[in-house]
């Protein structure tokens, strides 16, 4: 190993820091010192727990930056301190960007949303699910398509062999639809494989190539694959937390569409507003993508295309996360307040990840105070309607998550085993919301039909809609303890 070439990275590493610092010090002081300083009380408690290596965190309002900092190391032996530089993984939030491509490639005739997948990629291996799912089902998370991830990465994993298509069609043509194409949501990584197939044969280039066009292009942005960065010495390596250790984890080089989009948290700040003012895609075309869609099952889903829309703490927010065990990155825009806030982080699996750091940095840019709704129920009458087993479709058995109404108390639980006393107490918040003490910044909404019965229960978590579960299971005393 070449000692003078470290040096000299290591050198020119820490003039960048050095100068992204001093500017982002120029930039906020002037504007509220307070939020930085409570912002960088919030990063330093998180470098010094010592459960994550590295992370960055962008406010951005308007056009202007409120907040811009990095914490930690983006390299094994923690030499090289993480700078607003560096870029980290946008993970799933890849599928809003790619979502967006699509896009554009209607707007300008290329492709429509009501193209069948037999149409778009006529080799698709299973022609009766084919004709059912549209393209809009893809980017919508309503297409019934069971998900690959499970089978397919551990493959990768085991043998270091990035997938093919043909991989991927053979998972697809040997497992039928969890759901008819339309009728449910289920969060599932298949579709968004599928929509990079379906670009890049659409336009005869690559994705990168796509991105490039449609995107930084027009904005000045550098969205690059990992495929394109991992060898970048700005691109911030990747970790995993084991057993209280800090490990170094490889990038997969063969994610698209899904996921494996980089950039750093202040350009992808900047992203909401030149997605949403016209210079990516038309205003109509934003609309479309912000908007709920309708299930044919008879309510809304608040994942749009390829966006998931919420609320943190009563302010509305569009955007979307990512990540895998734990959440890698978030990028949340507020309309209201026109402010977007980003959090990526270098680590999987801790519990100092890019939810948790949003929900608090959130917290203060938005001037809210952490919820406690264990004193301040909503006193409703009877909330047995709520009683019963919700499951997401595809999803074994095991996974029903169970309402259940103590007898004494009156309260309801969730649990996953029908037992109140292991459950976790559901605060009532009124209109069917509830808040659970556990998780302060997640709800639990209830779904009714037009005859106001509970259909479904839909879990919001650090504000968006992450899962919906049909009730498959209506009220019985055997669930009331």
């Amino acid at each position: 190993m070449n000692p003078i070439k470290i040096d000299s990275t290591y050198i020119l590493l820490s003039i960048l820091l050095l100068t992204a610092c001093k500017e982002r010090k120029q930039t906020i002081s002037a504007q509220n010192p307070d939020l930085e300083y409570r912002i960088d009380s919030i990063g330093a408690k998180f470098v010094d727990d010592g459960k994550v290596m590295g992370f960055s965190i962008a406010i951005v309002k308007k056009d202007s930056v409120l907040y811009n900092n990095s914490f930690g190391y983006v390299d094994s032996l923690q030499q090289i301190p993480a700078t607003n530089n560096h870029y980290f993984l946008m993970a799933s939030i890849s599928k809003l960007v790619g979502s967006t491509i699509v896009m554009k490639l209607v707007e300008e005739g290329t492709l429509d949303l009501d193209d069948s997948l037999s149409f778009l990629l006529p080799d698709y291996p299973n022609q009766a699910q084919g004709e059912k799912i549209k393209l809009r089902h893809l980017i919508s998370m309503t297409s019934g398509l069971k998900e690959y991830a499970s089978t397919i990465d551990s493959v990768y994993v085991a043998t270091g062999k990035s997938p093919t298509k043909d991989d991927y069609y053979e998972f697809f043509s040997g497992n039928e639809l969890e759901f008819e194409p339309g009728s449910h949501y289920k969060y599932v990584n298949s579709g968004f494989v599928l929509m990079a197939m379906i670009v890049e044969r659409a336009t005869k280039k690559s994705f990168q190539s796509n991105i490039d066009r449609i995107i930084n292009k027009p904005t000045g942005f550098d969205i690059q694959l990992i495929s394109k960065r991992m060898k970048s010495p700005l691109m911030s390596r990747h970790f995993q937390l084991n057993d209280g250790k800090i490990s170094r984890r490889k990038h997969w080089p063969w994610i698209k569409g899904d996921g494996g989009m980089t950039n750093t948290a202040l350009q992808l700040a900047r992203f909401p507003n030149q997605w949403m003012n016209g210079s990516i895609i038309s205003q109509n075309s934003f609309k479309l993508m912000s908007s709920m869609t309708y299930l044919s099952s008879g309510y809304y889903s608040e994942y749009g295309f390829g966006v998931k829309n919420g609320d943190f703490e009563g302010e509305p927010m569009f955007g979307h996360s990512g990540g895998d065990a734990t959440t890698y990155s978030m990028m949340f825009h507020f309309p209201r307040i026109s402010t977007t806030i980003v959090t990526m982080v270098n680590t999987n699996r801790t519990p100092a990840n890019a939810r948790q750091m949003f929900s608090e940095v959130a917290l203060i840019a938005l001037e809210k105070k952490k919820p406690d709704y264990a004193k301040n129920e909503v006193i409703e009458g009877n909330l047995t309607d709520f009683v019963g087993g919700y499951l997401t479709p595809g999803d074994s058995a095991d996974r029903t998550a169970y309402i259940v109404q103590d007898k004494e108390s009156k309260g309801l639980y969730y649990t996953f085993d029908k037992n109140p006393k292991k459950g976790e107490r559901m605060y009532n918040l009124g209109n069917g919301v509830f808040w659970i003490e556990k998780w302060p910044y997640d709800r639990l909404r209830f779904e009714r039909d037009s005859a106001y019965n509970v259909v479904a229960l839909k879990e919001f978590y650090g504000g968006y809609m992450s899962r919906i579960r049909p009730k498959v299971i209506g009220r019985n005393d055997e669930y009331i303890e």
